[in-house]
């Protein structure tokens, strides 16, 4: 090729071909090559004469200047220095019309002319009508098909081609013909599969840059540009975006292999991507000019708006679906408050949300399935290929075999894998399957069999006849909508995970509380306990002291036998205390207490002949007035109460009179009220009343007194379920009053 200077293009290498300093262009026009700041012409194509007259030698350095009249140079000036390349652009060439097309290649301007056409009223009329036509005809379809085959035969009735086919490409690039209108000049290829090959990424990559791209004349010689290394940069000059570039030598074998001398193709651009194109052939060299392919590309933006709109419909109508069975799918699991059992429901699970027909999740070292899915063996075994090798959160494919050998053994139920990670820690994933899809392909010739020439250079296919090929191991394509609703999946079940630990760890901090408050409890009741012990113990002991200490002011034989007496009752009372404390320490480990109903005379009299000795130091006098005779309470607890509101009557006596103890009970609103009046010293509650049952508060000089017993009292009372009162009076006396809840309340 001798415009690629020592670069040999087949086969092998024809992605990589540098279409862009190819060095010529096609024939139905001329191009030039001038200095952006100088105007000067630096190339220009050797064909320049047919159009203009100027021998291009001669043209080569001179100002492009001297080449136009005055007001065709100003005119062509103005374009280039506002930068107004709009294509096309009619200009003059010595009173001759040309269309005109500007583009920057670097620093240097190109221009290229065609011969200018005028087009009649009633053709452009009657294109006018056609596609308007069209337009009406295409927004009462929603089949794409139907919409493929009314654009053909629309673009065939308007630019008289033999044959126009609508190829979309698929996520591959290999494209396929799903709209066709041909007459008998040219076999039909409706349905029909080209390779991607045929379409290398350079060329797709123009495809996107330039929407329409004509071949007159397959068999026409091409133009050189000349010189091929621009005099100035001593480099060959980008003509990537030019409108009459020469086609790549393999394309144009390609071309004529398939029958056909003049092609005309649409790029069909669908939110900025290449969705297809509309490839238009005819057995015989054909020209359009500008305004015919204007026609073209517009019915062209025309189906591709179609594209979208029915695209949009779909994938909306489709996304409905989905979220509203996520959001049922989500509701379901709220309800059963476990992830697992959520999605096991009948009515709904994982397959609901896709169009999977099997599904998996991996949870808390738990495989739960749903569907058509591989054994639980190879499931594990895809899981710790995720973890090892994927980075990105989803892992999305419609061919696994390919990223993952050992896939092969169960393509028919999982060609197809999107997989979203939940804890890649935890190895833990949502896994969505598709078997392998039943598919012949059809071929327009067999894309593994190019040809090997006599120059040792591998040819293009001659051959476009029919050619089918089993597909396997590919499953039908996840969707946008289908990779978006699980990815939405994904994050609520994340977030359901989140709320179901924090409600576990709130529970847990619950017991933890609970659990602290119960020993807590404990321990209060162990000091409770101690404290009774220490009371319900200690008074015995005072009071056969004080028995001791009143035989010795009168040791007599009478005198001893009563105290005798009174130290075996103190004692055997004594002795039930202790066995009392036992069964409640035994009750208390047991986390049980003894409620009972107790006889209030026992009661008494127990706690006075305990306190024997004070009472008759004292000469005390107690008075009973019991209306109602019984109290449902842990009896050790009742002994406690009325024992420290009888000791204290006692112990805070007035020096000036003798002790008067008066204890009631009634019942009121079912409640059972026990009160302990006496005719004491008496407090100032105004002045002291918030601080009464405070720790280690005392309010009489006492040597005895240490602020603990009605601090304890009132522990114990209100730990029953109590109630306590109090009312005094500085030297008139004290009453104590509780109550608790009648015995079946």
């Amino acid at each position: 090729m001798k415009n690629y200077k020592n670069y040999l293009v087949d086969l092998t290498n024809c992605d990589k071909e540098p279409i862009h300093i190819i060095g010529r262009i096609q024939p139905h026009g001329f191009l030039l090559v001038i200095d952006k700041v100088t105007h000067a012409v630096e190339q220009v194509s050797d064909n320049l004469a047919t159009f203009t007259g100027f021998d291009p030698e001669d043209v080569i350095s001179a100002p492009l200047q001297s080449l136009l009249t005055a007001e065709e140079y100003c005119f062509i000036a103005e374009i280039v220095n506002q930068e107004l390349f709009v294509q096309p652009q009619l200009i003059s060439w010595r009173g001759q019309p040309f269309f005109g097309f500007f583009h920057f290649s670097g620093d240097k301007i190109i221009l290229e002319c065609e011969p200018y056409n005028n087009q009649p009223d009633n053709d452009q009329l009657r294109h006018n009508n056609r596609v308007a036509q069209l337009s009406q005809q295409l927004n009462q379809m929603e089949d794409l098909t139907h919409v493929a085959k009314a654009v053909a035969l629309a673009m065939a009735e308007v630019l008289a081609y033999d044959r126009v086919e609508v190829i979309q490409f698929d996520p591959e690039w290999n494209s396929e013909v799903i709209g066709e209108a041909h007459n008998s000049s040219l076999p039909a290829y409706l349905g029909h599969h080209f390779p991607a090959s045929d379409i290398p990424a350079p060329a797709r990559e123009l495809l996107l840059k330039k929407h329409i791209r004509q071949i007159p004349d397959v068999h026409a010689e091409a133009a050189e540009i000349i010189p091929y290394h621009n005099s100035v940069t001593g480099a060959p000059t980008n003509i990537l975006l030019s409108e009459l570039r020469n086609p790549s030598e393999i394309h144009l074998e390609y071309v004529k292999n398939m029958g056909v001398a003049a092609t005309i193709s649409f790029s069909i651009l669908v939110k900025g991507k290449l969705w297809g194109l509309i490839s238009c052939h005819n057995v015989k060299p054909v020209f359009l000019n500008v305004w015919q392919r204007q026609v073209g590309d517009l019915i062209t933006k025309t189906f591709a708006n179609v594209i979208l709109s029915i695209q949009e419909k779909r994938d909306v109508k489709q996304w409905a679906r989905y979220r509203h069975n996520e959001e049922l799918l989500i509701n379901q699991i709220n309800q059963s408050k476990d992830i697992r059992a959520g999605l096991l429901h009948k009515d709904l699970t994982l397959l609901t949300i896709t169009e999977s027909t099997g599904a998996a999740l991996f949870l808390d070292n738990k495989l739960t399935t749903f569907g058509q899915v591989p054994t639980e063996e190879q499931m594990l075994h895809l899981i710790n290929w995720l973890t090892a090798n994927e980075v990105e959160r989803m892992f999305c494919t419609r061919e696994l075999s390919k990223r993952l050998p050992e896939a092969v053994a169960y393509r028919n139920v999982a060609s197809g894998l999107l997989a979203l990670e939940i804890s890649r820690y935890n190895k833990e994933y949502l896994l969505f399957y598709k078997p392998e899809m039943k598919e012949t392909r059809v071929w327009a010739g067999n894309p593994e069999q190019p040809k090997m020439g006599a120059d040792l250079r591998l040819h293009p296919r001659k051959s476009f006849e029919k050619w089918e090929e089993e597909i396997k191991g590919k499953s039908l394509p996840w969707s946008l909508n289908e990779q978006e609703i699980t990815q939405t999946l994904l994050k609520d079940i994340i977030a359901i995970q989140l709320r179901n630990q924090a409600s576990e760890l709130e529970s847990l901090n619950k017991g933890l509380t609970n659990a602290a408050g119960k020993l807590q409890a404990k321990n209060t009741q162990l000091e409770d306990f101690a404290f009774i012990m220490s009371h319900n113990l200690k008074s015995p002991l005072n009071n056969i002291n004080g028995l001791h200490q009143v035989y010795q002011q009168e040791p007599n034989p009478e005198m001893a036998t009563m105290v005798l007496d009174r130290i075996k009752l103190v004692s055997d009372n004594m002795a039930k205390t202790i066995d009392d404390l036992n069964v409640i320490l035994k009750t208390r480990i047991d986390n049980q207490l003894p409620w009972e109903e107790i006889y209030l005379p026992d009661l008494i009299l127990k706690e006075t002949q305990n306190l024997a000795a004070i009472i008759e130091q004292t000469q005390a006098e107690v008075q009973i007035d019991l209306q109602a005779p019984f109290i449902y309470l842990p009896k050790i607890y009742a002994e406690s109460i009325l024992h420290n509101f009888l000791s204290n009557a006692l112990k805070y006596r007035s020096p000036s009179r003798k002790p008067y103890i008066q204890v009631k009970s009634w019942f009121e609103n079912a409640r059972t009220f026990l009160s302990v009046t006496d005719n004491g010293l008496g407090m100032d509650l105004d002045r002291m009343g918030s601080k009464l049952f405070g720790l280690y508060k005392t309010f009489h000089r006492h040597e005895h007194a240490k602020g603990l017993g009605l601090y304890l009292t009132k522990l114990q009372i209100e730990a029953l379920g109590g109630e306590i009162k109090v009312a005094s009076e500085p030297d008139k006396g004290t009453t104590f009053t509780v109550s608790f809840s009648t015995v079946g309340d």
